[in-house]
């Protein structure tokens, strides 16, 4: 049967393709991030090429033939992975991962007619990309796919860090109703001197998202004692040895403790300033995970203070999408990030604080990014 055009098609056939379509999307990016963890796992490898095989089937039987050069060749890079000629790591997952974003957008447009971020040109171009990828040696494996991370994804380029400026800092305040007192004008000033202790922390002051998480979830907490917390929640990471801080291998049991000791100080400080017993708590509960498995008191969600729910949140999704300043020019893609968050719900983060990121970042995505949310209002 010549399959007919998306609008010559039932409606129940396209509701029957766009949810099967939704679920498979879903499974292959859970795979994806799961596969990261689990790089050898040929059962998830397995399932991944059948997502995506099926995926590319379906689109042939609704009339979207000219998308199928997509997912044919994820198939041929999936098809290297099976064969272990390939080998999977974060970069390839983030590539596969960007990938499907723009296969979404696609397959949209080509239902009702949305923008898409691909012509057919640059379809044509990222298809060859990917199949050159699956054939690429492996001694330029690394180098082809930073470039084409950076092809799909041109703002992947980290900015060059920098340090706000107190006056930045100060707008920011001023713009969610917060007056600049001088503890607080204090903490802005130590959590720039402690920025500056490491290179990985340069420009993770201050967080907008944050405080408008907080202003969308009802403001849960007061705006002051969360600016409080968002300054000094890793003061005490500053004083840890910087071998400790910049140690790529796995810590030793000392080092972890020494690690997970650090919201001790920030909170001791606090509490020793009149006014600010709210913001100390964020701080020491900032490590605490929805589940009971965090630390310092393994407390549940439930006794967890919002800002330090919030804070969690927001200190992890910083770190995913700046984790690798170091080691590369790029940065882990807001999507993947944002799955992560996502899949993390009900264990390390809480559900409800997941949501309100989610429709933070849908109504203000300029705050996903450190030098845009410094500057703008979202």
């Amino acid at each position: 049967m010549t399959p007919s055009s998306p609008v010559d098609l039932p409606n129940d056939v396209l509701d029957d393709f766009r949810q099967e379509t939704a679920e498979q999307f879903q499974r292959s990016e859970q795979l994806l991030i799961e596969l990261e963890h689990c790089p050898d796992d040929r059962e998830k490898l397995h399932d991944l090429f059948r997502q995506v095989h099926t995926l590319k089937g379906n689109l042939g039987y609704i009339g979207l033939n000219a998308l199928m050069p997509l997912p044919q060749a994820m198939e041929d890079v999936l098809a290297c992975l099976r064969e272990a000629r390939l080998i999977f790591d974060s970069l390839l997952g983030d590539i596969l991962l960007v990938t499907l974003d723009h296969l979404k957008e696609l397959i949209a447009q080509g239902l009702d007619g949305s923008p898409a971020r691909l012509d057919q040109l640059q379809l044509d171009t990222l298809s060859q990309a990917l199949r050159a990828l699956a054939t690429a040696p492996a001694a330029r494996q690394a180098e082809v796919r930073r470039a084409l991370l950076q092809q799909l994804d041109p703002n992947n380029q980290l900015p060059a860090p920098t340090t706000p400026s107190n006056s930045l800092a100060v707008e920011l305040l001023e713009r969610h109703g917060i007056a600049p007192n001088e503890d607080l004008l204090f903490f802005i000033e130590l959590m720039q001197v402690s920025e500056r202790r490491s290179h990985y922390w340069q420009g993770r002051g201050l967080r907008q998202l944050a405080l408008t998480i907080n202003q969308l979830g009802n403001t849960a907490e007061h705006p002051a004692q969360l600016a409080a917390a968002v300054c000094l929640h890793d003061l005490g990471m500053a004083f840890l040895p910087l071998d400790t801080l910049h140690k790529k291998a796995n810590l030793s049991h000392e080092e972890r403790q020494q690690m997970q000791s650090h919201p001790r100080l920030a909170h001791d400080l606090l509490i020793r300033l009149s006014g600010w017993e709210a913001a100390a708590d964020i701080v020491l509960h900032h490590q605490e995970h929805a589940d009971g498995s965090g630390y310092p008191g393994a407390l549940q969600e439930r006794d967890i203070r919002p800002g330090a729910l919030i804070l969690n949140i927001v200190d992890t999704f910083d770190a995913r999408t700046h984790e690798r300043a170091h080691q590369t020019l790029s940065k882990r893609p807001l999507l993947r990030a944002i799955l992560e968050i996502n899949g993390l719900a009900g264990r390390q983060f809480s559900p409800y604080w997941v949501e309100v990121f989610n429709r933070t970042l849908q109504q203000h995505p300029t705050l996903a990014h450190r030098k845009q949310a410094a500057e703008n209002p979202g």
